[in-house]
């Protein structure tokens, strides 16, 4: 045994055994050939069916698991499974663009259904396929042994047609992969055609004019720009994009929108619970109800809403769910190498692939002209024999009754006729009434034909320009017999949807509340605020009602502003959701202030009119304070939020932001005892996030503790000091003084600690729609709670 075990580092015996892995998965499983267009197994599974079973169109069906049977014996030992799923693919109208089996029983449908097992199912060839193997029996292409060396199996089809473009295919090798889209036989065709016509073409003189693109069995709408085809079928890489087709129907008042195709390989089931799960989920208002009326031709039918818009329907539908998909091609295959069985993988360009193609069509009918050469001229020595002993037949005969025996016979004729022993053998093989029946006249006519075909093989083999020509007239005929409607409109200008995300919320008033440690959510209604439930630990913070289409701006002492529609917040009574799940907040961020986009929130002017340029202020750690129109965060931001204010310096924070009302105040304190009131009507307003101005300067290791806005002097900031007093930083006590000034002393001794605040309670202003508050009977059934106005300020 020890004599047997040599060493071997494991690096160099696991990279030979990959590599030989991997070469095996390219080359003889999952990539298909550039010139019949099929994997291995596939190509199997057709020359069996054809070969060795007989199951041609005109045949009768026989059942799936001999086909397997038959496959995995002789050809391919790779599972039953994975056999009959192949052959289940290739009987699929809706996997491949012109089947090659003809499947009787369950093979699958388009809503994911799987094919019943193999001993259910029958099936036979297609006459396309025949177009595949009909040249197999006239030595065109080369066989290799099989994995056993019992029989032998063709290297490649002789397909008269090209199958890698108009079934495509999909395979996934090690490190490399293939997904090519279908596309239009006649289409395909015509630009093999052309290109025999005129070698130097290019992409652009194909895709366009006659390739209008991929053509799914599917159907649906191509939506790929012409120059991005182009590019595409170039490189042999990129996306398409495909979305699918639908119309509107109308009886009396009833209106519905139906589907009639979808996008290739999308699992129509699927898409309609995907469907049905927005409609139950409110974010479809314009769709009442969907069902699938599908028979052999797609068919969802879309209920909608009286007065609804389809095109805002369908707009929605093709951003939110499969209707609408990219499809990404890769147009990967095995090339052939001279004097080699096995392929080459390479990525290839439309140009590539209809050049290897047509190279292979030149090469197959040369092959199987040499053949019909070979028979010709063996039918032509036999008929020349014939002739020549007819006109002595008699003599002939009796040759033959006076030898001994067959040899003698041969010999006989030989000498006499000047026959070789081909000829000789053919003669005497021939029954003797036969010979006595045979007429001169039809023998010399068969003779002349032979003779004549074999010249005119002659000559095509002769002759390039003869040979391509016929090619040419060959795919011409495939053409005519096979290329039907193409099912994917394209290169057509699509009808263009709009999509709003506001068209899609249904308008309804409720309450979002926020807590101070950042979880949030959105409730219908409450009884009072602590009746409202909170995480241990965790404190009320903002408490505002709102109209699901308007939008909730969050803002942190990062000077960032994180904004998302009120129709996104999670709506529960429970505990929320933290905010950081839909932001990426750094380390430590914290939320300083929450506002909403809904108007009637708004504060009111000197004239209770509501402002229609809402503004915010922002006051910084530093002393820094800046105004922002309210409209640069209305719309929905990023994870990373947008930036509100600079914070330039070491160490700053922003402290506060909220609504700045024509005649509100700004009460600010610091840590060192210093307190400010100032209008926040000095505030300038900027454009954009800026550092702002000085709202109050500071001493030496100063810094601003808090910071809030009102427009009643009696009311401001409430702080507390380290001894425990609790002072509130108003205008009605402090005076009203200039933004920049370092304000007034608000302790001698000791320091500010921190800021007391409550949660901020909001309710629509007065005349706005919005539920009343609660009476004490119904307290406990729940609705809007009392909350605050501001209010502006007493009048010197």
């Amino acid at each position: 045994m020890t004599e047997q075990i040599e060493p071997a580092a494991l690096h160099e015996v696991t990279q030979e055994r990959y590599l030989s892995y991997a070469l095996s998965v390219i080359t003889a499983r999952a990539l298909p050939d550039v010139r019949d267009g099929l994997k291995p197994v596939q190509r199997r599974i057709l020359y069996a069916m054809f070969q060795n079973l007989g199951l041609t169109p005109d045949g009768k069906h026989r059942k799936s698991a001999a086909v397997v049977g038959e496959v995995m014996a002789k050809l391919h030992p790779h599972g039953d499974q994975a056999i009959y799923d192949a052959m289940v693919r290739m009987a699929q109208p809706f996997s491949l663009r012109y089947p090659l089996v003809d499947g009787q029983g369950n093979f699958g449908s388009l809503d994911g259904d799987q094919a019943a097992a193999m001993r259910y199912t029958e099936a036979k060839l297609r006459h396309l396929a025949v177009e595949i193997l009909a040249e197999l029996r006239k030595d065109t292409v080369a066989f290799r042994p099989n994995y056993d060396g019992t029989t032998h199996e063709p290297v490649v089809l002789p397909a008269q047609v090209p199958q890698l473009l108009i079934n495509g295919a999909t395979g996934i090798a090690v490190g490399m992969a293939t997904n090519i889209p279908p596309h239009h036989l006649g289409e395909v065709v015509t630009a093999c055609m052309h290109l025999i016509d005129h070698p130097e073409a290019s992409v652009e003189d194909l895709v366009g004019p006659i390739l209008l693109g991929p053509d799914f069995p599917t159907g649906g709408e191509l939506l790929t720009p012409l120059a991005e085809l182009r590019a595409l079928y170039a490189t042999g890489h990129g996306t398409v994009e495909v979305r699918g087709t639908y119309h509107v129907e109308e009886e009396g008042r009833r209106r519905a929108v139906v589907i009639t195709s979808i996008p290739y390989a999308v699992n129509k089931s699927t898409l309609v619970t995907e469907i049905a799960d927005h409609i139950r989920a409110g974010r479809l208002p314009q769709v009442a109800d969907v069902r699938d009326e599908s028979t052999d031709e797609v068919r969802v039918v879309l209920d909608l809403q009286r007065g609804a818009s389809e095109e805002a329907a369908m707009a929605y539908l093709y951003r939110r769910t499969a209707l609408q998909t990219r499809f990404h091609v890769n147009m990967t295959a095995l090339s052939p190498q001279e004097g080699s069985d096995v392929g080459t993988p390479s990525r290839m360009g439309l140009l590539e692939i209809l050049h290897h193609f047509n190279a292979f069509r030149r090469e197959v009918i040369e092959k199987r002209l040499l053949w019909d050469k070979a028979q010709l001229d063996k039918r032509i020595h036999l008929l020349e024999g014939f002739v020549r002993i007819f006109d002595a037949l008699d003599e002939a005969i009796a040759l033959i009754r006076s030898a001994r025996n067959r040899p003698d016979a041969q010999l006989k004729l030989m000498d006499r006729f000047s026959l070789d022993e081909i000829q000789a053998d053919a003669i005497l093989d021939t029954r003797l009434y036969r010979l006595a029946q045979m007429e001169i006249h039809a023998l010399r006519k068969e003779l002349a034909e032979k003779v004549a075909e074999r010249k005119r093989i002659l000559d095509l083999l002769a002759s390039d320009v003869a040979l391509w020509g016929l090619v040419r007239t060959e795919l011409d005929q495939i053409r005519a017999a096979y290329a039907d409607e193409r099912r994917t409109s394209a290169l057509t200008a699509p009808v263009e949807v709009t999509f709003h995300e506001e068209d899609y919320i249904v308008a309804e008033d409720s309450f979002v509340i926020v807590t101070r440690e950042g979880w949030w959510k959105r409730q219908r209604s409450y009884t009072e605020l602590g009746t409202i439930r909170l995480r241990e630990g965790d404190t009320l913070g903002w408490v505002m009602p709102t109209s699901t289409k308007e939008s909730i701006v969050l803002f942190t002492d990062r000077g960032r502003a994180y904004t998302m529609r009120a129709a996104d917040i999670p709506q529960t009574t429970g505990y929320g959701e933290a905010v950081q799940t839909r932001f990426d907040f750094a380390d430590g961020e914290t939320l300083i202030g929450v506002l909403s986009t809904d108007p009637r929130l708004y504060p009111p002017t000197r004239s209770d009119e509501h402002t229609t340029a809402l503004t915010l202020t922002l006051v910084s750690q530093l002393g820094r304070c800046l105004q922002l129109p309210l409209s640069h965060f209305a719309e929905p931001s990023t994870r990373a939020g947008r930036l509100a204010i600079r914070l330039e310096e070491e160490g700053d924070r922003a402290l506060c932001a909220e609504w700045s009302a024509p005649l509100a105040l700004v009460s600010m304190a610091s840590r060192k005892g210093r307190c400010l009131v100032f209008p926040a009507s000095e505030i300038n307003l900027l454009g954009s996030a800026g550092k702002g101005v000085m709202a109050m300067k500071l001493g030496d290791q100063d810094v601003v503790l808090g910071a809030t806005l009102t427009t009643d002097k009696r009311e401001g900031l409430v702080v507390e000091t380290n001894r425990g007093r609790i002072e509130n930083v108003r205008a009605s006590k402090f005076g009203i003084s200039g933004r920049g000034n370092r304000g007034r002393e608000l302790l001698r001794l000791g320091h500010l600690v921190k800021v007391h605040r409550g949660p901020v309670e909001w309710r629509f202003l007065e005349g706005e729609t919005t539920p009343a508050p609660p009476p004490a009977a119904e307290a406990a059934k729940g609705s809007t709670p009392e909350a605050f106005v501001l209010t502006p300020p007493d009048e010197d």
